[in-house]
């Protein structure tokens, strides 16, 4: 991995054998994991404290005023620093779908990140980072439970719809708790999952609380957190409290990553407390500027140490039926 001005190189560790399809899982887990929990600063990233942000002064609508420049792409980032918060997260969704921001230099893209007002990072994620009610994705994850850190990520195939939230999801055979499933759908029953263990257990399905002790025994999460909109709910809610507390909710750092030689967009949000007022002390958003959602996410707490890593995969927008949240579907295990 290098950083970008940093020049610093990552030597992969020696491969052991294993099939192809577990070492090709593992290299792009192991790649989003090295990029998502690096703590080395790059020199290229914006000169910002470590710690939470103070509110922006009003000297960027007098920036803003006297904008001028001397070349193309230089006039773009003045012109979007003008816009308004809502437009300027309209504009970087479009300059993702038309690859656009593929073509600008690293100092070129932190410098339209400079340019963000700091609601139009929250206006992006609430209103254009996923904009699909209904999707398949696939997702990596790592999370401490009860202080114990997991040797080996789940791997996860995940069939989501918003509204009203319905959740299917099965456990890959590459990855922790493989073959696991269950299914939640809150027009049926908004209290409870239906699932199954892998192995010799799946023969057994059964009905748990929502939130109660069992469904939170590998995730803090509960199964209406498996969609992508708890990102955006999740960086809307953190916002309000940075406001609250007279600090500034853009992100606390905005950074370049290479990694195997994907260039990934890193915002880092510091903030001064964990739960209830922010999800984590410290939480890191990844994009691949390829798509519109993020790739993946980190988060920290107060000592530093790891809360979970995430790298989300392969998002599809789907239209489901009835029978994509029905236990008795015959592509299932349950019984």
């Amino acid at each position: 991995m290098t950083f970008r001005g940093s020049g610093i190189p990552f030597h992969p560790m020696r491969r052991r054998t294993l099939p192809a399809a577990r070492r090709s899982a593992f290299a792009r887990m192991l790649l989003y994991v090295l990029a998502l929990t690096c703590l080395v600063a790059s020199t290229a990233a914006f000169a910002q404290p470590d710690g939470p942000m103070a509110p922006a002064s009003s000297a960027a609508s007098v920036g803003c005023a006297d904008a001028g420049a001397s070349d193309t792409v230089n006039a773009d980032i003045d012109e979007f620093r003008c816009l308004t918060a809502r437009e300027q997260a309209a504009s970087l969704r479009t300059r993702i779908e038309n690859h656009s921001i593929l073509t600008l230099t690293d100092d070129q893209l932190l410098a339209l990140m400079d340019a963000m007002k700091p609601d139009a990072f929250v206006e992006y994620a609430k209103s254009e980072m996923i904009t699909d009610d209904a999707y398949q994705y696939s997702m990596f994850r790592q999370e401490r439970i009860s202080g114990r850190w997991p040797e080996r990520p789940d791997h996860m195939v995940i069939r989501y719809q918003d509204s009203p939230r319905r959740v299917y999801v099965k456990w890959l055979p590459d990855g922790a708790h493989a073959g696991q499933e269950i299914v939640y759908d809150e027009t049926t029953d908004p209290g409870s999952i239906v699932g199954h263990l892998g192995g010799r257990l799946h023969v057994v399905s059964g009905k748990v609380a929502v939130d109660g002790p069992f469904a939170h025994a590998q995730s803090r999460h509960s199964v209406r957190d498996l969609g992508l909109q708890f990102i955006a709910r999740t960086v809307e809610h953190d916002a309000r409290s940075f406001r609250e507390e007279g600090l500034s909710e853009k992100p606390s750092r905005i950074e370049l990553m290479n990694a195997h030689g994907t260039r990934l967009l890193a915002w880092t949000w510091t903030a001064p407390s964990g739960p209830p007022a922010h999800y984590a002390p410290r939480v890191r958003l990844l994009f691949d500027l390829q798509h519109t959602w993020p790739s993946g996410e980190a988060a920290w707490d107060e000592q530093g140490g790891l809360l979970e890593l995430i790298r989300f995969e392969d998002v599809e927008p789907r239209h489901w039926s009835e029978s994509v949240f029905d236990r008795s579907n015959p592509e299932y295990g349950f019984r």
